[in-house]
């Protein structure tokens, strides 16, 4: 495996090992949390080691629920800005590198690249009226198995979407490498 190859993969860990994190400390809150004063991080983070409790000085109301995972969603964004700024630095792709779509992890590629881009550039909220949002909501769907509707924000699961993301991306990168 060459030193490129194995530069990258280190550094899609890292940032996978740092998001899981930054996440755990920033979970979903359901409803079921509300007017609690401890709440556990979700169960999900702890095959990463993450078993964390949040004590709240005062019982969880609607409002900072809703702060709590408007700022966990803000993070998942900025996970997709990062992982595309990796693959762009390491020329997996670019404005000048088109996506292979031969190569196995292409879509997810071509979803992180989308994402990125309403994220980077733009508020990355959902535009029905932008064909372009329709379209990648369209994919997110088929990748979700479940068709999206009535939303503000591009729906970002963890553990159906993104992780799934990252591991195509990484399958990309691979076999990208191996070719060249």
């Amino acid at each position: 495996m060459s030193q490129d190859l194995k530069a990258i993969l280190r550094e899609m860990d890292v940032l996978w090992q740092n998001f899981m994190i930054c996440r755990a400390h920033f979970p979903a809150v359901d409803d079921t949390t509300i007017g609690h004063t401890e709440v556990k991080t979700a169960p999900f983070y702890e095959k990463y080691g993450l078993e964390i409790y949040f004590s709240f000085g005062e019982p969880l109301t609607k409002d900072r629920q809703s702060k709590i995972n408007d700022i966990g969603h803000w993070i998942n964004q900025n996970f997709v800005i990062r992982l595309y700024a990796l693959l762009e630095s390491h020329h997996v792709l670019s404005k000048e590198i088109n996506i292979d779509f031969k190569i196995d992890g292409s879509d997810d590629v071509d979803l992180i690249r989308r994402l990125r881009n309403y994220f980077a550039h733009s508020s990355g909220k959902y535009d029905p009226s932008n064909y372009r949002h329709v379209e990648t909501l369209e994919k997110m769907g088929e990748y979700l198995d479940k068709e999206i509707q009535g939303i503000q924000d591009f729906p970002l699961p963890i553990n159906t979407l993104l992780e799934p993301l990252f591991n195509g991306c990484k399958r990309y990168v691979e076999a990208k490498f191996k070719a060249a």
